[in-house]
C-alpha cells in the first residue's frame, strides 16, 4: 500500500466527518488499491499491520453503510468488497474456476428499466460467469 492510496483513503474518510481510525484508513486503502473485489479474508491477508477478523468485518460493514465501499455476494455466499470510487453502476465477472470476481467497468447497470407500477429499483446487479484469463490459459 502506497502513500497516495493512504492519502486518498484519508480524504474519502474525512468527508464522512467520522473518526479516521487506523483500521478504517488501512482497510479503505486496501480496497482502493485492489484490482478486483476482495473477500473479508482477502482484505485481512493484505492488511499491514494486521487486524483481527472482527474489526475487519465491522469496518467493511461501516464502509458499506457510509457508501465508501460496495459489496456483492457470490454463489459461494461470500461477500466481496470494493471501494466505491463512484456510484456503483457496473457489472462483475465471476470466474467459475478460481472464484475471483472482477469489476467490468464498461458494462453498466444503470440502464433504463420498465418496472411494474409502484415498484422502485434500489440497485441492479449483473454478474457474468465464466473463466477468467488466468484460468483459461492455466
Amino acid at each position: 500500500m502506497n502513500d497516495a492510496t493512504l492519502a486518498q483513503a484519508r480524504e474519502l474518510l474525512s468527508k464522512t466527518r467520522a473518526r479516521q481510525t487506523p483500521a478504517r484508513v488501512h482497510i479503505l486503502a486496501t480496497l482502493l488499491g485492489a484490482q478486483r473485489p476482495l473477500s473479508h479474508q482477502d482484505v485481512q491477508e493484505l492488511l499491514e499491520p494486521s487486524l483481527d477478523r472482527v474489526t475487519v468485518y465491522r469496518v467493511l460493514d461501516w464502509l458499506t453503510a457510509e457508501n465508501l465501499a460496495h459489496k456483492l455476494a457470490g454463489d459461494d455466499r461470500v461477500w466481496r468488497f470494493s471501494a466505491a470510487k463512484a456510484p456503483h453502476h457496473h457489472a462483475h465477472f465471476h470466474c467459475q474456476q478460481c472464484g475471483k470476481f472482477y469489476c467490468l467497468e464498461d458494462i453498466r447497470t444503470d440502464l433504463p428499466m420498465a418496472l411494474p407500477k409502484h415498484f422502485v429499483a434500489d440497485s441492479v446487479e449483473i454478474t457474468v460467469k465464466g473463466l477468467c484469463a488466468n484460468c483459461q490459459t492455466g
